[in-house]
């Protein structure tokens, strides 16, 4: 059984109707015998739109609430992918960043992956599950207690850089 680690972005899942053309294209590639391991973005636009609403309420928004902001993007189509797919027949879950520990450094908007555990992912897989991980998105160490804050890995990056396949 091979990891087929898939990543669609924002025009693959900017509407209802893409989002279950994506969950067809993922329970394909798990029907074919894989384990299954997608990472999406925000739907299109969705990110422009929300940084727009925090330009709205302040002219230079929080590093740290913008982040905590734009990573809502990504919640949302990682949990609408996973509704599609479970409607689709197939066992699926969604993570965020910080649910699978995918470490950070410390930059605002333009976060670099350290490490990403995969303890849960692979927990997720070995019960037959298709894993949905919403991009764009990870945690760093805040301080010596292990309290983490959200970190958004770049708007605009390259495809793959924030996926961290």
């Amino acid at each position: 059984m091979a990891l087929v680690v898939q990543k669609y972005g924002g025009t693959s899942v900017g509407t209802v109707e893409r989002i279950k053309n994506v969950a067809k294209k993922v329970v394909a590639a798990k029907q074919r015998g894989n384990e299954v391991v997608v990472v999406v973005s925000a739907m299109a636009g969705e990110t422009n739109r929300l940084l727009a609403l925090a330009q709205q309420i302040s002219e230079l928004p929080d590093e740290r609430e913008r982040d905590v902001l734009l990573a809502s993007g990504e919640q949302v189509s990682s949990s609408l992918l996973s509704l599609a797919i479970k409607d689709l027949g197939q066992p699926a879950r969604s993570f965020l960043g910080h649910q699978v520990r995918i470490e950070t450094d410390k930059a605002y908007g333009k976060a670099r992956i350290k490490s990403i555990d995969s303890t849960r992912i692979k927990r997720a897989l070995k019960a037959g599950e298709i894993v949905v991980v919403a991009g764009f998105q990870g945690v760093a160490p805040e301080d010596w207690r292990e309290y983490h804050r959200r970190m958004s890995l770049g708007h605009g990056m390259e495809p793959g850089h924030n996926c961290g396949a």
